[in-house]
């Protein structure tokens, strides 16, 4: 009687795995730590607060010197991962507040420049308050950002 063997081989080369594209949504842990990898920011922190039926994305972050929010693409920077963080429901509204030595920064008229005026609104103690979000950030969740080059 004849047996046949037969093996199996695996090929030499194998496909390089390729980037995956980019996935919108992250977690709230995620988007602190992405706030605090940028230099000059630190104690980032993305919350929730639900009234009545919306939902509103709380962004914190710490400076110790304005100029490092104001850097190109930062302020943009935190508003994208405010957006890409995964909630229950879509936000209607996305708020920053941005402390320095204990005092809120003022950036809405930065962030109305940034955003071409898309639904800001100035509301004491944020230093941004967006206010139907989607009209500048388009989709939610939004896609996690690259972070700016600082």
């Amino acid at each position: 009687m004849a047996t046949t063997l037969s093996s199996c081989s695996l090929p030499t080369a194998r496909p390089k795995a390729s980037e995956p594209a980019a996935e919108p949504g992250i977690s709230r842990e995620a988007a602190a730590e992405l706030l605090n990898a940028v230099p000059g920011l630190r104690n980032g922190d993305v919350g929730v607060v639900i009234s009545g039926l919306s939902y509103q994305v709380i962004m914190e972050v710490s400076v110790d010197d304005a100029a490092s929010i104001l850097a190109p693409g930062v302020l943009d920077y935190v508003l994208r991962v405010g957006w890409a963080t995964e909630l229950p429901n879509e936000p209607t509204i996305l708020s920053l507040t941005v402390w320095n030595d204990g005092t809120t920064l003022d950036l809405q008229s930065t962030a109305q420049e940034l955003t071409g005026g898309a639904n800001l609104e100035s509301v004491n103690p944020f230093s941004a308050y967006l206010d139907a979000p989607v009209d500048y950030l388009g989709d939610w969740p939004g896609t996690v950002p690259t972070p700016p080059a600082v």
